[in-house]
């Protein structure tokens, strides 16, 4: 370069002189080592200007490819985190929970796609960078970085401080992102949260309230900012302060606790004898009362005196829960059985007989209840049974005879306390059950149904009723909750099969009937040639529906017949639909060994590019050669691959490999907003299966239930139901989808009856 410099410098000097120019003297060659070549920007340049200015799928793509590019080209992590200083945003308002709509989101994006080195990239440089931007003068840049910071999730938990303060910020727009992001980082500072709760401004009273109102660990210190937010006028910031109250109970629970909750169950219910359901969120304070100890029992004997019966049963029942601590307090619930009401006076009976005392006024109590004309005051006598414990005993075959009962209610509260009985006692009464199949009461029906599923094996004996009443059953509800007690029976739902097998292949019973028979079928008599012959029928339905149930279906029987293999094997090659295909892979998958002769088939889709699809064929191949945890590197893999739905197929074959807790921050960003229907689900099914160890998403789990996917609300709920006392914050939620959700509702009630959560009762 130098030397042609030099001929131009001379070229002028010539020219300047007026002079005819010399001859050009001969150039010598380049020194490769001398001279930079002329090159365009590389392509990590121009996948950063897509990211920074692109939007979208193209921003997206860019943010893939820079993940994809990390690997061989370290500066690309640099780059990353020197693109966390930029503020570019949409504008105040504008944050999108599944697209990117600032340059530090798309950045943020882009390195935790880079895997462990971008996460550390992102811990190590770029939280200060965050950190600074959420305390940015311009209000719309601490909006979008509240929103970056609450995309990272609990790994973003060092920013929280700073979070958590954007939380009452000036502007109501940053405030609403930052509230939202707390819930996904996690809250770093309990008390100070509590303090939002009597706060002036409504919209942050009800971002606290939602936050609070999801914590599982209260800390004791933050109960005295809670109790005052008991005295407040805020329903709802009342609700969620005692929520976290019972939570963090007994800790930091003093008298003072024990008043205002009291003092807030005044305000709630009226004084006049109205004697209304006791369910809904406002149950919250009985449950911190009792869970508060010594310091509840004065003010629950003075509830006692309560003009609203509700409110005195419910004032015994804590006292009940109280236990021994209750003790000084025996007078007056000996006073209370004397109530007029019957609801108030058994539970004081309970109370009593926990306490350790006997008496003929018990006695005579509980034969006059059991004893009424008057519908549901022998419901709750069968309910009072189940609370005496071993004193209780001699009153079984009263609560057994309720059965029978004229009165839907009590024939309700009967088939519920056949579900707490000790397994063996509870089988005695699959027969009485069985009749009850066709109950007038839809409500009946549907317990019935739930009580056998959780009986499993043991309730065979109902199974022939099941088959024969639920062609004609018109409750979908309890249709739903027969197939699961049919599933649940296993081959003990064997005598059912002739009865469900007309609606297998019977195109006008309705697609999602004939798919959750399909399922039932196939667990009852996997090795039936009828049942074969009626799947291997379904599996060429015009419905995807029914054919991605026969897919699943066939997997499951065994001897696995050349029929059924073919029917497999041609879903899997030829079907229309991916959901098809992946279900047919996946019924291979659990056929196991049994699917050898579909091996090569196997090994196409193993290696092929349908995304998802090709793992499950890792996946199958793996079962086939009779163990598939062999497959468990790739699965793990495949939570984290850029491609949604590989991620949605990873999520559910960990299910087969044995997800564990090491693999709850993999599976907590499938909950995101943004994640495929199918991921979603399958990530809290498996998150459920982890149980204890992963309840660190129960919040994520309770605002999964809202989701628009009617399988993804479901598999939350049956999620929660595993994670115990954790789940409590999910109780109120779960009472809205039993109410309101038909396609989640039954595994809103299982996880409710599993949370001990008593299910509604028909009316009188």
């Amino acid at each position: 370069m130098r030397h042609l410099a030099a001929l131009f410098v001379v070229a002028a000097l010539a020219a300047g002189c007026g002079k005819k120019p010399a001859a050009a003297p001969v150039a010598e060659a380049p020194d490769p080592g001398d001279a930079t070549p002329a090159t365009g920007p590389s392509e990590r340049d121009k996948l950063l200007v897509a990211l920074k200015t692109r939007r979208g799928d193209p921003q997206r793509d860019a943010g893939e490819r820079l993940a994809a590019l990390a690997g061989a080209d370290p500066g690309v992590l640099d780059a990353l985190v020197e693109l966390l200083r930029d503020k570019t945003t949409t504008g105040a308002g504008k944050t999108h929970p599944s697209a990117a709509t600032s340059t530090r989101e798309a950045a943020t994006a882009a390195l935790l796609k880079c895997g462990p080195a971008g996460a550390a990239a992102l811990k190590d440089k770029g939280f200060a960078i965050l950190r600074d931007g959420l305390a940015d003068p311009d209000a719309a840049v601490r909006e979008h970085t509240a929103h970056t910071v609450g995309t990272i999730g609990p790994a973003a938990k060092p920013l929280a401080p700073a979070l958590q303060k954007l939380c009452a910020d000036p502007v109501a727009g940053v405030r609403g992102v930052a509230f939202d992001a707390v819930r996904a980082v996690g809250v770093a500072d309990v008390t100070a949260l509590a303090v939002l709760l009597t706060n002036a401004a409504p919209d942050i009273r009800r971002g606290a309230a939602e936050v609070v109102g999801s914590l599982t660990e209260v800390p004791g210190e933050a109960v005295p900012a809670l109790g005052r937010a008991l005295d407040g006028e805020d329903e709802t910031a009342r609700i969620a302060a005692a929520t976290a109250i019972a939570a963090a109970a007994p800790k930091g629970a003093t008298a003072e606790t024990g008043e205002k909750l009291a003092g807030a169950i005044r305000k709630t219910y009226p004084e006049k004898v109205e004697p209304t359901r006791g369910d809904g969120p406002e149950a919250a304070y009985w449950r911190a009362l009792g869970r508060l100890g010594k310091p509840a029992v004065a003010p629950a004997v003075e509830l006692l005196k309560h003009k609203n019966p509700l409110v005195r049963a419910l004032a015994a029942r804590t006292l009940w829960d109280l236990g021994a601590e209750a003790k000084p307090a025996a007078a007056a619930i000996r006073e209370a059985m004397r109530d007029d009401y019957a609801d108030v006076a058994l539970e004081a009976a309970c109370t009593l007989v926990k306490l350790g005392e006997k008496s003929a006024d018990i006695d005579g109590l509980m034969k006059a209840a059991f004893a009424s004309p008057q519908p549901g005051i022998a419901a709750a006598a069968v309910g009072a049974v189940g609370r005496m414990g071993a004193d209780g005993k001699k009153y079984v075959p009263d609560a057994l005879a309720q059965l029978a009962s004229p009165a839907a209610v009590n024939r309700y509260a009967a088939v519920g306390f056949v579900g707490t009985l000790d397994p063996a006692d509870a089988a005695k009464q699959v027969p009485e059950l069985a009749k009850l199949v066709i109950d007038d009461e839809p409500l009946v029906r549907r317990r019935v149904g739930a009580v056998l599923e959780a009986l499993g094996p043991a309730a065979a004996p109902a199974a022939e009723a099941l088959g024969k009443y639920l062609p004609d059953e018109a409750d979908e509800l309890a249709r739903d909750q027969f197939v699961e007690a049919l599933v649940a029976m296993g081959p003990g739902a064997k005598p059912a099969v002739a009865g469900l097998l007309p609606l297998v292949v019977d195109p006008m019973a309705g697609a999602a009937l004939r798919a959750k028979v399909i399922g039932a079928v196939a667990v009852a008599d996997p090795a039936s040639a009828e049942v074969s012959a009626a799947l291997v029928k379904a599996a060429a339905a015009d419905d995807i529906g029914v054919r991605t149930a026969a897919a699943r279906a066939l997997g499951k029987l065994n001897p696995l017949p050349d029929d059924a293999r073919a029917a497999l094997v041609k879903l899997l090659r030829t079907d229309a639909e991916s959901v098809v295909r992946l279900a047919a892979v996946r019924g291979l998958t659990d056929a196991g060994p049994r699917a050898k002769g579909a091996r090569s088939d196997l090994d196409a889709v193993a290696n092929g590019t349908l995304p998802g699809v090709d793992l499950w064929g890792k996946v199958a191949l793996a079962a086939v050669d009779g163990d598939v945890r062999t497959a468990a590197g790739a699965v793990r893999a495949g939570l984290g691959d850029r491609n949604p739905n590989v991620r949605a197929a990873a999520a559910g074959a960990l299910l087969l490999v044995g997800p564990t807790a090491a693999d709850v921050p993999a599976l907590l960003k499938l909950l995101e907003k943004s994640s495929t229907a199918p991921a979603k689900a399958a990530a809290a099914t498996a998150l459920g299966r982890i149980g204890a160890d992963a309840k660190v998403v129960v919040p994520k789990l309770i605002d999964l239930l809202a989701d628009p996917d009617g399988d993804a609300r479901a598999a939350a709920a049956e999620a929660l139901g595993r994670f115990g006392p954790a789940a409590q914050p999910a109780v109120p939620k779960l009472k809205e989808v039993v109410r309101t959700d038909p396609l989640a509702s039954p595994a809103a009630r299982r996880a409710l009856d599993k949370l001990g959560v008593p299910d509604e009762r028909p009316k009188p």
